[in-house]
């Protein structure tokens, strides 16, 4: 898919990150936030309008972000995170504002790298430190991050495929 930006100036869809609004969960009233793995967009909604949405870097393949609906469970300004696959290792301290939503997936700001937009992250839905620090207190609505119980969506627009041009 190719996208006109101008006269004659084209931009292939995998450069673009393009929000595609999508309905609520059934149940799901007040905040929650839609994951487009296809776009690697997040747009926040409130009940059906949306409000916000960022550029965001999902789960590389073999470490996919998994579709699914789902409830944040708990939330922390700041967490540890490290793991292991294959030969590689990491172990990243003070990874700040942390929603974790699906085991030990989470939403959460990044600061060891900045390419938004493109499939980077072992699961893990990747933000901006300031976008995910917005998400985080707009979750939260003026309350505390133990009353974050918001909804997750991960979704995808399109098909996404590890090589070769995407699908719609």
């Amino acid at each position: 898919r190719w996208y006109m930006i101008g006269p004659d100036q084209w931009i292939e869809q995998r450069m673009v990150g393009k929000p595609v609004r999508t309905e609520r969960p059934e149940g799901y009233e007040g905040r929650w936030v839609a994951v487009d793995l296809y776009e690697q967009t997040l747009v926040a909604y409130e009940n059906d309008t949306p409000v916000f949405a960022t550029l965001i870097a999902t789960g590389l393949p073999g470490s996919d972000t998994r579709e699914g609906v789902f409830t944040v469970w708990a939330a922390l300004e700041r967490d540890r995170m490290s793991g292991a696959m294959g030969d590689r290792l990491w172990d990243l301290q003070s990874v700040p504002w942390v929603m974790y939503f699906d085991d030990s997936i989470s939403l959460h700001g990044t600061y060891w790298h900045d390419n938004f937009g493109y499939r980077r992250s072992r699961g893990c839905v990747n933000l901006s430190i300031s976008d995910a620090r917005y998400i985080f207190e707009w979750m939260a609505d003026g309350g505390t991050r133990n009353d974050i119980t918001a909804g997750v969506m991960v979704w995808s627009s399109g098909e996404y495929r590890a090589s070769g041009a995407a699908t719609k």
